[in-house]
């Protein structure tokens, strides 16, 4: 079927069309026989008499003799090391058509691979270097599978501290038997350990470059590792103070001991961002704006400040009114406070937010402190924030007694503590494809931390991924539960394109609800003290452009509930959506997902639906829903 197929697509497929100069010959049809075990499309694409053909250039019998030798080549790696390929040439009216008639034959198994040079004494096992290569023996052979596993069988022995290690393969092939064998030398080479480290950094200030130094996994004497030179490289960088971070070890003798030069250049020290954004969903559209001022080293060397501004307009479409929303915030980041890589910050902003039931306005401080637990996986902070928020133009659905039980009226001032710790498992944070997220945050309010309530409010969350190609799996369960007060600034909601797709944002919660004019519902969401959320996504790619742009589809099915009391959680009742979506990957994803409430859609519901439009939602943002 493939042969078939191929030559179909061989005759008809033209390229650029050009007149040929007189006594030149056009290339015709291009057709394969016998092609029963490959792809033709990929045995036509490295054709040269093909690429000339889409060209426009004339015909020339030297590249039709040079392409059966590529084909012989292309079948041989593909372990059919019996192959042969005869050409006949038809030349016409509509110019030459070339046939290329391949005997497949048998195609080889591999036998096994032979592991010569490796030091019994050394780390890296014989069978650890076998795995690298992902043929079982007796299958069919396959030099691609072989020769894309040689950068890891050097990249095995380098990181258990051959810095100087070489592999050399070949394959010997039997053609009588149809069989294959590798045979590895190794060559391992000295096993090394780092020798001095030099760190070159003109014009840094000496307190940097201490934090810099700080963050060198690599240390003098130690067994040479790759792990260790990445390591420093990424924590560099994490500084957010360099631009340049180059760590080069000197590989150019067989020494055991390996020096390593670090260069180091410092990025500049003004930053000035501008963004913005424009959202929209079934009941609203946005406009958001982002002003960032950042000063690296002011007012002290390991001292970063900045200056935020977001301001946005919402516009609800159900009632036709116009909202602005502001945070104006002001930070002072301290690199290296008391130990490295113990960060602490302070934060002061004010806020001005029109949000569904009320509008909320005041200032607010905050201070913490975060660094790493274990390596790069696990992190922790501590914090403690104090808020002071009046509330204003109250949703004419909730009443005198739903206002002061919500503590909407007057001012509510908030003080607390906080905790959190997280464990990042995954390949990338921005659209990841394996691996786990953990993450537990807990807040503790109190008049010890400023406030008027006394609360502890939870929130865990977990996420896996798991990809067996082409889809990739992901999942989520997550939640949170207040405990004690129940301030109105820290209650949840759920709904919107990270949350239960089914709902549009922040619509799935606690409502208030009257009867406005005409008879239709009129509801404000006032948010909830429980919560739980879970999630199913099967990611699939579509399609790529050039290296960075990818096209890819998704189908999710998502369950979230929030209520108004811990003890009305069930989380086997939840509200149940399904959906799809497009995924546009171009550095990171942008989406967009429509979402179709399964159930709980009735007049007591949040939202009730009453038609099939009503059911849906669409969602359009940037980055994976979790």
């Amino acid at each position: 079927m493939l042969a078939v197929v191929g030559a179909i697509a061989a005759g008809c497929g033209g390229g650029q069309r050009t007149t040929l100069p007189a006594g030149e010959q056009a290339i015709g049809k291009i057709a394969f026989v016998g092609a029963r075990s490959v792809d033709v499309d990929e045995l036509e694409a490295g054709l040269g008499v093909v690429r000339a053909r889409d060209k426009g250039q004339p015909f020339a019998r030297y590249l039709v003799a040079l392409d059966r030798r590529r084909i012989v080549g292309f079948y041989v790696r593909h372990g059919f090391f019996s192959a042969a390929v005869e050409t006949e040439i038809v030349e016409n009216a509509g110019g030459a058509d070339v046939t290329f008639k391949i005997t497949e034959g048998p195609r080889a198994t591999l036998v096994g691979i032979d592991i010569i040079g490796l030091p019994p004494e050394a780390p890296v096992k014989a069978d650890a270097l076998r795995a690298e290569i992902r043929l079982v023996d007796g299958a069919p052979f396959d030099y691609a599978a072989f020769d894309e596993a040689k950068p890891a069988l050097t990249a095995a022995l380098t990181a258990a501290g051959f810095a100087h290690a070489s592999v050399e393969g070949t394959v010997l092939a039997d053609k009588d038997r149809n069989q294959a064998v590798i045979r590895l030398v190794v060559d391992p080479g000295p096993r090394s350990r780092f020798g001095e480290v030099t760190v070159v950094a003109e014009g840094v200030d000496p307190a940097l470059l201490a934090a810099a130094r700080a963050r060198l996994a690599i240390k003098r004497g130690e067994p040479y590792s790759p792990a260790a030179i990445t390591s420093s490289r990424n924590d560099l960088y994490d500084l957010g103070r360099f631009s340049l971070v180059r760590i080069e070890p000197d590989l150019t003798t067989r020494a055991e001991i390996v020096p390593v030069t670090v260069k180091l250049g410092e990025g500049p020290r003004h930053e000035l961002r501008l963004g913005g954004g424009l959202g929209f969903s079934s009941i609203s559209y946005e406009v958001r704006g982002r002003f960032v001022y950042n000063v690296r080293g002011w007012p002290w060397s390991l001292t970063n400040s900045r200056f935020e501004l977001r301001p946005a307009v919402v516009h609800l479409r159900k009632p036709d009114e116009t909202d602005p929303r502001l945070d104006a915030i002001v930070g002072l980041e301290r690199l290296d406070l008391f130990r490295p890589r113990l960060n602490g910050s302070l934060e002061a902003a004010f806020s001005y937010v029109a949000l569904e039931a009320y509008t909320l306005y005041g200032p607010r401080v905050s201070a913490s402190l975060r660094s790493p637990l274990y390596h790069r996986i696990v992190s922790g902070s501590i914090g403690w924030q104090l808020s002071y928020l009046r509330f204003r133009d109250l949703h004419p659905a909730i009443d005198d007694a739903l206002a002061d039980r919500l503590g909407l009226i007057g001012a509510e001032r908030v003080g607390a503590f906080s905790q959190s710790v997280l464990a990042d498992l995954r390949n990338n944070p921005l659209a990841p494809t394996r691996g786990a997220y953990a993450e537990l945050r807990v807040e503790e309010g109190s008049v010890a931390a400023g406030g008027e309530l006394t609360y502890l409010r939870l929130v865990p969350e977990l996420r896996g991924y798991l990809t067996l190609s082409p889809f990739t799996f992901a999942a989520r369960a997550g939640g949170g539960v207040i405990l004690g007060d129940v301030a109105a600034t820290q209650r949840f909601f759920a709904g919107g394109a990270s949350s239960q797709r089914g709902f549009n944002e922040r619509r799935l919660a606690p409502h208030a609800q009257i009867v406005g004019g005409g008879g239709k519902e009129n509801s404000a969401p006032y948010g909830g003290a429980a919560m739980f959320q879970t999630g199913i996504e099967l990611r699939t790619h579509i399609a790529s452009f050039g290296d960075e742009a990818e096209l890819g589809a998704v189908a999710f099915l998502d369950g979230a509930d929030v209520t108004d009391r811990a003890e009305d959680l069930h989380v086997l009742d939840l509200h149940w959506a399904a959906g799809g979506g497009i995924r546009f990957k171009y550095v990171v994803p942008f989406r967009f997902d429509i979402g179709y409430r399964l159930n709980r859609t009735g007049m007591t519901e949040p939202d009730p639906a009453t038609t099939t439009w009503d059911r849906m939602a669409f969602h359009v943002s940037a980055g994976e829903a979790f």
